[in-house]
């Protein structure tokens, strides 16, 4: 079989394991494979993101960063996102800010904006982390989702007048949209 097939075949077992959240079966499938997964970044950064979920931080770091390093340009973020998330539940804040501020300057990601807020929250930047909020909802004025998200900020900072506001708001957006 061809390297090509045998990395879409892999990539495509492995991922069927993922979306079952089958995250050992899938690690025991790249890692029989771990010729071809150190050569793709894909299969890198599923690797990354199973010991991700595994909870083991130091491996999924190992891996999403070499991830980073051989993915194209227009993939990159991607793996940059997984390394932010990462260093978040490793407690390593400013890394995390880095990754994910790098990540926002590629790309608006959902997930990466709200990451970095908590990121600036777990520091006590509170202006920063809401900053973080507004311009999100600054991009996508109509998400209620990032409503929410700002008013479950608010809510933690101790803000539940502006909290409730904001909720409301969201909750509007839910029935318009």
């Amino acid at each position: 079989m061809r390297k090509t097939n045998r990395v879409s075949s892999l990539l495509k077992a492995v991922q069927a394991s993922m979306r079952k959240e089958r995250w050992r079966e899938a690690t025991e499938l790249l890692k029989k494979s771990s010729v071809l997964v150190e050569k793709h970044w894909e299969l890198l950064w599923n690797l990354g993101w199973c010991h991700f979920k595994l909870e083991r931080f130091d491996e999924a770091e190992k891996y999403l960063k070499k991830a980073a390093e051989i993915a194209p340009r227009n993939r990159n973020h991607t793996c940059v996102f997984g390394l932010g998330v990462v260093y978040l539940r490793k407690k390593r804040y400013k890394k995390a800010v880095g990754a994910l501020s790098e990540v926002l300057q590629i790309k608006d990601f959902y997930p990466a904006r709200l990451s970095l807020a908590l990121a600036y929250l777990e520091q006590g930047k509170i202006q920063e982390a809401e900053n973080t909020h507004l311009e999100s909802i600054r991009l996508k004025p109509k998400s209620c989702e990032r409503y929410q998200a700002y008013a479950d900020f608010l809510s933690d900072v101790g803000r539940e007048a502006e909290s409730i506001k904001m909720n409301k708001k969201a909750n509007g957006l839910k029935r318009i949209n």
